[in-house]
């Protein structure tokens, strides 16, 4: 558990860094090139994400000892002790559990013969692989030990022909035992998910709505701290009905909700109808004495978490506020106001959706492939945070049926984050007998973020947020991008 210093040294760092906030943006801005209230946008920016990582490491530090208790008690749950600190860590860090017996032996018994018998034929490879070097680099170490002797009496050569030597040795070993471990995963993952426990769950949960928290906290407090002209609304965080959109918040998350989780469904039915993945049982849980309604929640906890933190911090800092700050300098290069509106928000999709995808880079599985596609998902969720007329809620309701129904209603890896149940329970297809890799179609240990299919899912969500809301939201809010540097 976290110790009483811990706990200090966070608090004190959010209290000192709100202080500081405070301080620093209480009076008016003296760098502003306007004599108006114009904020300055890159001071926010720094501000907000301090307090943001800051807030969220206090608030996922609060919450970590009551979720560990909590973990303990559940169904099937398996939590290292408070004296194992280093293995608690390990496991709520963990990816995949490679202890868990997945996929089960029913499971093996409902798929395709073919899939069973590359699988099969991949273990024996590797594992035969692996065997091998191991074999291979004790005979070696063997006769050199039997030999050593003569071969330094005989045979001495000089320092720097035998630190060469060394070098050689020592990076082929490296590359053998990297290919090794590479063989082991290959082994213990041949169809691809990652899987944790349900105890395991609730404690990465625990950190993502801590993350959430902090998001709108930081938020919250440099709007009200704050004496330049920067509101919730502005964020895209206003809970009522706004000139540049008159929609009610619910109405803005169920519509995001149900585009997010329709698209994520067509292309679930077109890889099943494509043969690369296969359907093997419902609503079942990784550890079979888990309890299915119980892990569920975990994960749901856990989307709700990701998908504020990040629509908050990239579509609504990024990208809302990262258009009025690059408006401001556009001001000076273009001749029509209406140019440089359009030109600050070019940027700001290319800024936001690159650090979008940037943050995927060492997700499980993550490939250039995935970093391309993650990226034209950064472009779609700029496009709903403008037709929304600035708000998040829809980006929000989209973010959230888009992980939850890919992840853990359709079985299907999302970013590589692991899953403990299922309400539809399938295997990815592995590689064929004639050695065809189909994760380049279903995305492998990525997901479907990483296949072919992508992208279209991201035009459908598009196309169906522009036929609900249309263009007028859009064209408001860009104008009053304009009006906000007018004055």
């Amino acid at each position: 558990m976290p110790t009483k210093t811990e706990l200090a040294v966070a608090l004190v760092l959010t209290l000192n860094l709100t202080l500081l906030a405070w301080y620093m943006l209480s009076s008016p801005s003296s760098d502003s090139e306007y004599n108006n209230n114009t904020p300055s946008y890159f001071k926010l920016w720094c501000f907000y994400f301090l307090l943001d990582a800051t807030c969220g490491h206090l608030f996922h530090t609060l919450l970590l000892h009551p979720v560990r208790w909590i973990a303990r008690r559940l169904p099937g749950a398996v939590v290292p002790s408070l004296n194992e600190e280093q293995k608690l860590v390990e496991q709520e860090a963990a990816s995949n559990d490679v202890s868990l017996d997945w996929p089960s032996a029913d499971v093996i018994a409902k798929l395709p013969s073919d899939w069973v018998t590359v699988v099969s034929l991949s273990r024996h490879n590797k594992e035969r692989e692996t065997v091998g070097a191991v074999n291979e680099r004790t005979i070696v170490s063997k006769s050199a030990s039997s030999k050593k002797k003569g071969t330094k009496l005989k045979n001495e050569k000089p320092a720097s022909s035998y630190s060469g030597q060394q070098s050689h040795n020592t990076q082929s070993n490296h590359k053998k035992s990297k290919n090794e471990t590479s063989s082991t995963s290959m082994v213990q993952q041949p169809f691809y998910l990652n899987h944790v426990r349900g105890s395991t769950r609730i404690r990465q949960a625990s950190q993502r709505i801590g993350a959430s928290v902090g998001s709108i906290l930081a938020t919250y407090m440099i709007c009200h701290l704050s004496s330049q002209s920067i509101t919730l609304e502005d964020v895209g965080l206003s809970v009522l009905p706004s000139t540049h959109n008159n929609k009610l918040v619910v109405h803005d998350l169920a519509w995001g909700f149900l585009v997010g989780s329709s698209i994520v469904s067509i292309i679930f039915i077109m890889e099943v109808y494509l043969g690369w993945i296969k359907i093997v049982d419902f609503f079942q849980t990784v550890v079979p004495n888990e309890s299915f309604p119980i892990s569920f929640l975990w994960d749901v906890l856990f989307h709700i978490g990701v998908s504020i933190n990040e629509e908050v911090m990239l579509r609504g800092w990024m990208f809302t506020l990262g258009c009025r700050g690059i408006l401001g300098m556009a001001l000076d290069w273009f001749e029509e106001s209406s140019t440089a509106a359009t030109f600050s928000i070019i940027i700001a999709i290319i800024l936001q959706s690159s650090l979008f995808s940037f943050l995927h880079l060492h997700s499980p599985g993550s490939t250039y492939i995935s970093l391309l596609n993650l990226f034209f998902g950064g472009i779609a969720a700029s496009i709903n945070v403008m037709v929304a007329g600035g708000s998040l809620w829809l980006g929000i309701g989209w973010h959230f049926g888009w992980n939850i129904f890919m992840g853990h209603v359709l079985g299907r890896s999302t970013s590589g984050i692991p899953m403990s149940c299922a309400c539809i329970e399938v295997v990815p297809r592995p590689m064929s007998s004639k050695e065809i890799s189909f994760d380049m179609y279903h995305g492998g240990t990525f997901g479907p973020e990483q296949g072919v299919l992508a992208p279209l899912a991201y035009i459908m969500g598009i196309l169906m947020v522009i036929c609900v809301y249309g263009f007028d939201g859009m064209i408001t809010w860009r104008d009053s991008l304009v009006v906000s540097h007018s004055y």
